[in-house]
């Protein structure tokens, strides 16, 4: 059972008391009265609250129409942008709602009870039918046009807009408010995505409770559609109709404020003539790990390296002895070696591999042009893991743990059968360094991990993502493969992402 199950399931009782108690309240005729009075309660707790752990600031308030029907189009960092756009508006507000979350324990009570619709997203002309209603009868709703947190579904931060800094928008705002014929205020949020990001909830892959740091609200110049209201906008117009709205929400937004600070306009990763690749492969692994990669560098006339780092490719008594220096010391000549012929070398490396990589992008920022980490071995699963120290003075080796899915696909592993423990102990001690020394990468990366990583908590990649200081940065996630990333059942889309990640700094 993930995270989310167990959630739900806690929260199943309370969450029927209030079914119950939502479905009598909105039988009885004096639910709209009912509705507003919890919604001025609502408001007024909020209020308070994210103004005393948040500094809650509204910005731009004299903007807001105080009658009439008005749409009002967010952008959307977190599950608090709800609160605290509700907090702030002086109208009575109505929230858009995603049908999904009409499943969702508690939150389907508390939507219900604002009076708030649902929409089914791809398509609902009930549902846009019932908004355009409201409008016209002066109400005023609020929808993010983003249709989702980036980052927090299927729909990756990478994926965000460079002139905008948010994810391409959807033609429902544009259509909603030409149909009902009302103005838009765009509105921008920030702050709340550093404080509550999807990464803690809904995904609850960070448990950490919500930071205290600063939220702003800032609402916009109305914008309205008159000289469209008498006829219907093509296709292209929505299209750049909503491209101006997505740019006037961006202008009302401050990025450095993001739970990953970016610059709008998002720059292009640096360019090279010549461009090398360093392929690093795992702990008790072999070259084979990752030289799937090998064919597709050398199609793309890309030159690369893969060395043996110190106590690999042989038996695994080798590594008795052998310490994290000495595989860093390995991939350094290497580094060394291939920038003699190219201008930059983007670093890939695998569980171990990935920590080298993240050292050299620290240590030799001037001929790294970026690192590509594939299942960093930050933090491991193996609750032993901490007593290391103490285990490598009674136990010589160890079995080395599974790391394949796909049962089928480990015939052709070479990683060692068993690893030596105070080798482990070393990578151990080496993976708490890193993630100490996180913040002084500042060279662009590109962070892979598997959701079903059986050796490396995905945990890590989060971490990884989080804490460095690269101006460029991407976290990409798979769904079915184990930690052997470059072997498993997903090595050809592993593959794909880190050659197409590589191709963009190609000049």
């Amino acid at each position: 059972m993930d995270r989310e199950k167990v959630a739900f399931a806690i929260m199943k009782p309370l969450d029927l008391a209030m079914g119950v108690a939502v479905t009598a309240a909105r039988r009885s005729p004096s639910f709209e009265p009912f509705s507003d009075r919890f919604y001025g309660m609502a408001r007024t707790v909020l209020g308070r609250m994210y103004a005393k752990n948040n500094d809650l600031q509204a910005e731009g308030l004299e903007r807001v129409p105080m009658t009439g029907g008005v749409l009002f189009a967010v952008n959307h960092q977190s599950w608090n942008d709800v609160q605290v756009v509700g907090a702030t508006c002086p109208r009575r507000l109505r929230f858009l709602a995603k049908t999904e979350f009409e499943t969702w324990p508690i939150l389907r009570h508390l939507i219900a009870l604002s009076d708030s619709p649902f929409i089914r997203r791809g398509g609902d002309p009930r549902g846009m039918e019932q908004a355009v209603a409201a409008l016209r009868e002066g109400r005023a709703l609020v929808i993010f046009p983003e249709g989702t947190i980036p980052g927090e579904e299927d729909v990756g931060r990478d994926q965000l807009e460079p002139d905008t800094g948010l994810l391409r928008g959807r033609t429902g705002a544009v259509r909603l408010a030409i149909e009902a014929g009302v103005p838009i205020v765009p509105v921008g949020v920030s702050g709340t995505g550093k404080s509550f990001p999807p990464e803690v909830y809904p995904r609850l892959e960070l448990l950490e409770a919500p930071k205290p740091v600063p939220v702003t609200v800032r609402y916009g110049e109305p914008i309205r559609y008159d000289r469209y209201h008498a006829k219907t906008p093509t296709a292209d117009e929505l299209r750049r109709l909503t491209k101006e709205l997505m740019l006037a929400i961006s202008g009302l937004v401050d990025f450095g404020r993001h739970y990953i600070p970016i610059k709008v306009p998002i720059p292009p990763l640096p360019r090279y003539r010549k461009l090398g690749v360093l392929l690093l492969h795992g702990f008790t692994g072999s070259v084979r790990t990752v030289d799937g990669m090998a064919p597709l560098l050398r199609e793309a006339g890309i030159p690369h390296r893969i060395p043996v780092l110190r106590g690999h490719g042989t038996k695994y008594t080798d590594l008795e002895g052998v310490t994290a220096q000495d595989w860093y010391e390995d991939a350094e000549a290497a580094l060394m070696e291939l920038s003699r012929e190219v201008d930059k070398v983007v670093v890939v490396g695998l569980s171990m591999g990935g920590l080298v990589a993240l050292h050299l992008g620290i240590r030799h920022a001037d001929q790294v042009a970026g690192v590509v980490t594939w299942a960093a071995a930050l933090r491991f699963r193996d609750p032993l893991a901490p007593l290391s120290p103490l285990l490598a003075r009674v136990v010589r080796s160890w079995p080395s743990p599974e790391s394949f899915r796909d049962q089928s696909l480990k015939v052709y592993s070479e990683n060692y059968p068993k690893f030596m423990t105070g080798a482990f102990t070393s990578l151990y001690n080496y993976a708490r360094e890193t993630e100490r020394r996180l913040p002084e990468l500042q060279v662009p990366i590109c962070v892979l991990h598997s959701k079903r990583d059986q050796v490396i908590d995905p945990l890590s990649a989060n971490l990884v993502y989080r804490d460095v200081s690269s101006t460029h940065r991407e976290i990409h996630w798979f769904h079915r493969s184990g930690h052997e990333m470059g072997q498993d059942c997903e090595h050809e889309a592993v593959f794909a992402r880190t050659m197409e990640y590589i191709g963009r700094f190609r000049g």
